[in-house]
């Protein structure tokens, strides 16, 4: 066989078996993918587990069930929000929803402030997180307890996610952070 012969022989051997791969692979290529966590992480030991968090606030994430589980953060350390006569009110239990509306984002201008944290906008960023993470306490069952200034509250963890309980369905749900109910 000739140089060039040989040549065009090989490359259609090469690409034939290419495209035979190529075939064995598009089912498994067109098969739905499961669904990426996206959501509170709870791997590893507790007292590390929110320094990588995203931040949630009106701008960032502003519903999901990581709002809860933040909503449950300052109804748990008695946080206060502003209301728009000036009046400073208490973060009500009622009040988590799973919404970063404006009564989420005063309490926690008021919960980083009173927390001394150099963020005080309202968005829950990384030193938030951090300091949240200090009062984390690791319970049998998988429970994660925040130790709050005005009360304690639990977490759960289960395959390395957090949950929280909601109100509005009264069973523990994955704290996503896209993902109310």
């Amino acid at each position: 066989m000739r140089m060039r012969n040989r040549a065009m022989a090989m490359v259609t051997a090469v690409l034939l078996g290419g495209g035979a791969t190529g075939i064995a692979l598009a089912p498994a290529a067109n098969a739905a993918p499961a669904p990426a966590y996206f959501g509170i992480d709870g791997g590893g030991a507790v007292t590390n587990d929110w320094e990588d968090e995203e931040n949630l606030g009106v701008e960032a994430y502003a519903r999901g069930n990581a709002i809860a589980l933040w909503e449950t953060v300052l109804w748990a350390d008695g946080a206060l929000w502003e209301d728009d006569e000036g009046e400073w009110r208490p973060f009500k239990k009622s009040q988590i929803d799973g919404s970063f509306g404006p009564e989420t984002e005063s309490a926690t201008q008021w919960w980083q402030s009173r927390h001394n944290l150099p963020e005080t906008d309202g968005t829950v960023v990384s030193e938030s997180w951090d300091f949240a993470q200090t009062r984390l306490q690791s319970l049998p069952g998988n429970i994660v307890q925040y130790k709050g200034d005005a009360r304690n509250v639990n977490f759960k963890r289960v395959g390395g996610k957090y949950q929280v309980k909601l109100k509005n369905v009264g069973s523990w749900k994955n704290a996503h952070y896209r993902i109310v109910g």
